[in-house]
């Protein structure tokens, strides 16, 4: 039988509090460009995302000692509430056979612009770090 420990009920309590507050943030935003273009919401919160990830991992985390409790509640909290790939993929499987190009073009654009901008998001961070030892 494990110990009761009251840092894992912290870590619990940011990511659920974090989850919330990027869930929250996608649907509005989502709702937003949808208004616009069918996938304008789920495309914009996944590259966003995709780069929030990177520069928080690679610059925030890195660059300042942030206890774990607040790394789980931005990244796995806020940013893994606020990215959405269930809604990519239902996005997808609803499209592909009224617009099979056009879901193509969607999954690629998501898929491969969410490499791109969390590569940018990582070269961002090692831009902003520079000359802070952090990566020589």
């Amino acid at each position: 039988m494990s110990r009761f420990n009251w840092q894992d009920i912290g870590q619990f309590v940011a990511i659920f509090i974090g989850g919330a507050m990027g869930g929250v943030g996608r649907y509005e935003l989502s709702n937003y460009l949808n208004e616009f273009n069918q996938f304008a919401g789920t495309t914009a919160v996944n590259l966003i995302g995709c780069f929030l990830m990177a520069i928080t991992i690679y610059g925030i985390s890195m660059r300042f000692d942030l206890p774990e409790w607040l790394m789980l509640g931005l990244g796995t909290g806020v940013i893994g509430g606020f990215t959405t790939f269930s809604a990519l993929m239902l996005a997808f499987i609803t499209n592909y056979q009224q617009h099979i190009i056009g879901a193509f073009v969607f999954l690629t654009l998501n898929l491969i612009g969410g490499f791109l901008m969390a590569l940018f998001g990582y070269l961002s961070a090692k831009w902003i770090n520079r000359g802070r030892g952090l990566w020589s």
